[in-house]
């Protein structure tokens, strides 16, 4: 009998402090970059990288000395899945968007907290190459590897209720971005990944769904940047009936998600 790796609540949240913690490392290891002169497109994507690599390299050599299984399937789904689970995270992403637009973001704490946040964004925007290509490909594959694959999966092989696992996995992820509008966006977009990750079993299927979701997000950020005003004059309508069609897919995508799972 295989011995999967296996995670309950306490040593993930263990697990994502120590994420949070080498995070904040970050802050001296970019001056130590900048300081030997590397390239500033290279600082993003390798000050980002680091804090997976030492969890995967610390997680890997704890499976190793006890014999432990890190199953992570690659397999790639039919392709009616991937219409409905793409229709579905659309409907997600828009949704997400309309509840995170609740959170405040003026005030002496949230206001300078969304600014600095904005700042960083256009700062990182202005390399593009490098921004996009870990915002879009290095963000999705080293987050759904943590989150999907080694937390949700472990807490999984944990005979965790699946629906705690999705939700207590969803809520580390959320809190890693720290601050609010993306813990709130990481909660209910993980959530959704988690879900299609248990019931396709397939990591492919979760990193792809990721992809889209930070593809929208940057091109909706740099679109709105310059088309607010007409955006919210114009759209409103479309938007309202576009919430309106996302509350009745979603559900109907999930049933039917959870359908074709018993028949595998």
């Amino acid at each position: 009998m295989n011995n999967y790796f296996k995670i309950n609540y306490l040593e993930s949240l263990l697990l994502i402090l120590a994420f949070i913690a080498l995070n904040f490392f970050n802050l001296i290891l970019r001056k130590l970059l900048i300081a030997i002169n590397l390239p500033e497109s290279m600082i993003f994507s390798i000050s980002y990288a680091f804090p997976f690599i030492f969890l995967f390299l610390f997680i890997s050599h704890q499976a190793q000395k006890k014999n432990l299984i890190i199953e992570l399937s690659f397999k790639v789904s039919p392709w009616y899945i991937y219409l409905i689970t793409f229709c579905m995270m659309f409907c997600m992403i828009i949704l997400n968007d309309c509840i995170t637009s609740f959170v405040p973001k003026e005030g002496p704490l949230l206001g300078n907290m969304y600014k600095e946040i904005e700042d960083f964004l256009k700062e990182e925007s202005k390399n593009p190459i490098p921004f996009f290509s870990t915002t879009v490909l290095l963000a999705p594959i080293c987050e759904e590897v943590l989150f999907r694959g080694i937390i949700l999966n472990g807490m999984l092989k944990n005979k965790i209720h699946p629906a705690k696992a999705i939700l207590f996995s969803s809520f580390l992820f959320g809190l890693t971005h720290m601050n609010p509008w993306q813990f709130v966006g990481g909660f209910l977009i993980g959530s959704f990944i988690g879900f299609i990750y248990f019931t396709t079993n397939s990591i492919i299927d979760c990193i792809l769904l990721h992809v889209f979701n930070n593809a929208f997000a940057i091109f909706a950020m740099f679109f709105f940047m310059k088309n607010e005003e007409v955006f919210s004059e114009q759209f409103n309508f479309w938007l309202i009936l576009i919430l309106i069609i996302s509350c009745l897919i979603i559900p109907v995508g999930s049933v039917f998600l959870l359908k074709e799972r018993k028949k595998i």
